[in-house]
């Protein structure tokens, strides 16, 4: 029992290296100055995961090996464990229904016909363990059905807040396989902004220009951390009464450079291991904070996540000769040798919303806006510049949203 339990937190501590990796990839710096066309980024970090980690449970050999160590896990089972006691049962649970934040999640693996049919073992595992849909599907006789099959599935998944998340020009003659998932959060704040101090004002750009932004404004006693080039701040969702001290624990933390630009060199700090990242969220104390952060909303498609993951180390599964995924489906490992079955296509889609959210609480909050001056300790926390959020369960520890926020005009 303990050695499962040790596991499946190396599995998790793999995961947050997995995001804080991809998130680093994704920040601009001077010599990759991502995305394109310097907008803002959002994705899901465990998301992602749990579809690298549903393709190690049909994989062997090499394949599997590299998928092990470019998630960190010390096996297949280990993965499955923290998608199913952990993901699935707390993370994606959904919620919502009692007044807490919820998270929508759809996602699946659909393999063309030709490939023989899925592995039962391994559509058990897709359901149980990682909330994912399992099908067969026929990519090169019937794409448009294929396409739409995707798609449904991942629009009814989200309540119809994600329409589509991949096309007919998405797959071709040689479509084997696809992975696509779309996860949407929306949570109220446990210390909602109130909509009469939001006003506009100017939000300073990585190249020197600025934007008219949206800012809401809030002074309230808050976790917050004033690191050597940054500071940390954490807006907390409302949880119902019930479940305060039970359930899930959700989180924004706001990671804001001391400097207008200073946003690459703070992500290459904060992404250096689990361990520091964890460590600076230790480090948080409750604190009078002066917050002023912009309105955004953040609609990310990351259409080349595939691309991104080789060049991160991840090309085995991508491979259409060396891809060793024989355990997931039928007939592989039969009399008739076939070509190994590949990954041609990961879809990613990831939708942030963020706004003052829960004025009817607006008379608890008014208190440390009346005279006498500021408290000696005052925080000043004004998210005028570029800056990183990640949104965490705090009782697992895992990171359900990243993202840079470049510009909230857009």
């Amino acid at each position: 029992m303990a050695a499962a339990a040790a596991a499946t937190e190396a599995a998790r501590d793999g995961q947050t290296a997995l995001a804080l990796r991809l998130a680093k990839h994704l920040a601009p710096s001077p010599h990759h100055p991502r995305p394109a066309g310097g907008g803002n980024v959002a994705f899901s970090p465990v998301s992602v995961h749990a579809a690298l980690a549903l393709l190690a449970a049909g994989a062997r050999g090499a394949t599997l090996a590299q998928l092990l160590a470019f998630l960190g896990a010390p096996s297949a089972e280990a993965l499955a464990g923290l998608g199913r006691d952990v993901v699935a049962r707390r993370v994606l649970a959904g919620g919502g229904s009692a007044g807490g934040p919820r998270v929508l999640f759809g996602g699946g693996v659909w393999v063309d016909a030709s490939r023989g049919g899925l592995a039962d073992a391994f559509r058990e595992v897709a359901v149980e363990c990682y909330k994912s849909d399992a099908r067969t599907v026929s990519f090169t006789k019937e794409p448009e059905e294929a396409v739409k099959m995707i798609n449904e599935w991942v629009k009814k998944a989200t309540n119809n807040l994600i329409d589509s998340i991949i096309s007919t020009g998405d797959i071709g003659a040689a479509t084997d396989m696809v992975l696509a998932n779309a996860v949407c959060f929306k949570g109220e704040w446990r210390h909602p902004f109130m909509h009469n101090y939001t006003e506009p004002g100017p939000f300073h750009r990585l190249d020197g220009s600025v934007a008219e932004a949206r800012f809401m404004a809030i002074l309230e006693h808050m976790d917050v951390a004033c690191m050597d080039g940054f500071k940390v701040l954490k807006l907390p969702y409302k949880q119902p009464p019930e479940v305060v001290d039970e359930g899930t624990r959700y989180s924004m933390f706001v990671f804001l450079p001391d400097a207008h630009d200073g946003l690459s060199t703070m992500v290459d700090v904060v992404t250096a291991s689990p361990a520091f990242m964890y460590g600076i969220l230790a480090e948080m104390k409750e604190k009078p904070v002066a917050i002023k952060i912009p309105k955004f909303e953040v609609s990310f498609s990351w259409n080349d996540l595939g691309d991104d993951l080789s060049r991160l180390g991840l090309s085995l599964p991508f491979s259409p000769e060396a891809a060793d995924l024989r355990d997931m489906c039928k007939g592989d490992d039969g009399g008739t040798r076939r070509r190994p079955t590949f990954l041609t296509k990961v879809a990613h889609r990831a939708v942030v919303k963020v706004n003052e959210m829960g004025t009817e609480a607006v008379a608890v909050h008014v208190n440390m806006r009346g005279g006498g001056g500021p408290p000696p300790d005052l925080v000043e926390f004004a998210a005028d510049h570029p800056f990183t959020f990640f949104i965490m369960e705090e009782r697992s520890g895992v990171i359900i949203f990243a993202g840079h926020v470049l510009d909230p005009s857009k």
